[in-house]
């Protein structure tokens, strides 16, 4: 976002992401999906600022060393295009950003099959390797929370 602008929703969604406090929804395209599963999504029509706001709340999570990854969608990087390259790279971000993740990496491809390993498949993704990677942080005593960004889904 430009400086100045959407300080309100930008300040409300890095005071959620760091446990702060409740969102209070200052944008009616914000939606806190369920608490308990710590999400929000950001929506609204093409053009809104949707991908701003992602940007500015992921450039303050970093400041603030909370940033597991950041992965945008975005149609001038056909590689970010393909949904198998969403899992797999968010999972290098955390082992990137928490280098005491690689052992728990490792691990993970020592004991999966080759065709687990070789998956392009999202879902396998998913379960394979980016959730044993999130449990693994859940389980660590790191009192800050780890936030993903995921932008332009709609790409």
């Amino acid at each position: 976002c430009l400086s100045g602008t959407r300080t309100n929703v930008i300040s409300a969604i890095v005071t959620w992401a760091v446990g702060g406090a409740q969102l209070c929804n200052p944008q009616s395209y914000l939606h806190m999906l369920d608490p308990r599963k710590q999400m929000l999504w950001i929506c609204g029509v093409a053009g809104s600022g949707k991908s701003s706001i992602a940007m500015s709340v992921g450039r303050a999570l970093d400041d603030l060393h909370m940033l597991g990854s950041y992965y945008a969608f975005s149609a001038t990087n056909q590689a970010s295009l393909n949904p198998s390259n969403l899992f797999s790279t968010i999972s290098i971000h955390l082992v990137k950003e928490y280098p005491w993740l690689q052992p728990v990496l490792i691990n993970i491809l020592a004991d999966c099959s080759a065709r687990k390993r070789e998956s392009t498949n999202p879902a396998v993704q998913l379960e394979t390797f980016l959730l044993p990677l999130l449990n693994a942080l859940s389980s660590s005593t790191s009192p800050k929370h780890t936030v993903l960004v995921i932008d332009a889904l709609d790409e």
